[in-house]
């Protein structure tokens, strides 16, 4: 049948263009679904991909968290192995050096003794003489054996002075930090020595009296030998700040009356 026929009857005519408007309505409506559907789609979709990010992101954080705790524990277990091996390496040299050391001592001890025994009608003074060159010939010793090896001896030092801190033995500490800093200087780690005048000035000087220094003469004696290395090596004014520190910090420590 042919909607354009002039014979079709006008009620028909309008049925026809009503079903074909229901149609167009329809498929419009269809439309408008489909667009909706797909909207709902993309943003589920939008949801799943945020929500798969976070879950990543949270498992990433934990992953990175477990792995430095992983790594913080390695580094913690190697510095330990590190220490036990280089404290059995310094106490196997020191031993062994001990060892030399007491054989010249006995060596010069024996030679002094058959010196004193052949001595016979000698006078007191060329006995006190021949002690005072064998005390002279000790000292010398040990300043060579400790120049010799430096560092290791810095390492032992700055270790004792750690271990003085911790049992509040600040005397003690601030001696071993000087003998540390002094042998640092000596083998120009200049790292270690700036980390042992700030470890004295700051745990060590602000808790020592006059007393203390009564008791520990040493302390006077080692700082006067660092002061003096330092000054010799300020090129450049390098240790001009260590230097203006540690004189005021020794100076209130020399004034003091009273423990902090």
């Amino acid at each position: 049948m042919n909607p354009t026929d002039p014979n079709l009857p006008h009620a028909e005519l309008e049925a026809l263009k009503a079903q074909v408007q229901a149609m167009h309505d329809n498929e419009r409506r269809l439309m408008d679904i489909v667009k909706v559907a797909a909207g709902l789609m993309l943003g589920m979709a939008a949801i799943l991909v945020l929500f798969a990010w976070f879950a990543s992101h949270k498992n990433y954080e934990q992953d990175k968290l477990a792995i430095q705790k992983s790594l913080e524990t390695a580094n913690e277990q190697r510095y330990a192995a590190f220490n036990r091996e280089l404290d059995g390496t310094l106490n196997a040299r020191l031993a062994s050096r001990e060892q030399a050391m007491d054989r010249k001592i006995a060596e010069l001890a024996q030679s002094l003794r058959t010196q004193m025994a052949s001595a016979g009608g000698v006078s007191s003074n060329s006995l006190a003489q021949q002690n005072e060159d064998f005390n002279r010939k000790l000292l010398l010793m040990v300043e060579v054996i400790e120049n010799r090896n430096a560092h290791p001896f810095g390492l032992l030092y700055f270790d004792y002075a750690i271990r003085s801190v911790n049992a509040k033995n600040f005397p003690a500490a601030a001696e071993y930090f000087l003998s540390a800093a002094l042998a640092f200087q000596r083998s120009r780690d200049e790292g270690n020595l700036n980390t042992s005048i700030s470890r004295l000035n700051q745990f060590c000087l602000p808790n020592l009296k006059a007393d203390d220094f009564t008791i520990r003469p040493m302390l006077d004696e080692k700082f006067a030998q660092l002061v003096e290395a330092l000054d010799k090596g300020n090129v450049n004014g390098k240790h001009t700040v260590a230097l203006i520190d540690l004189r005021r910090e020794f100076t209130d420590a020399r004034k003091r009356t009273k423990a902090k």
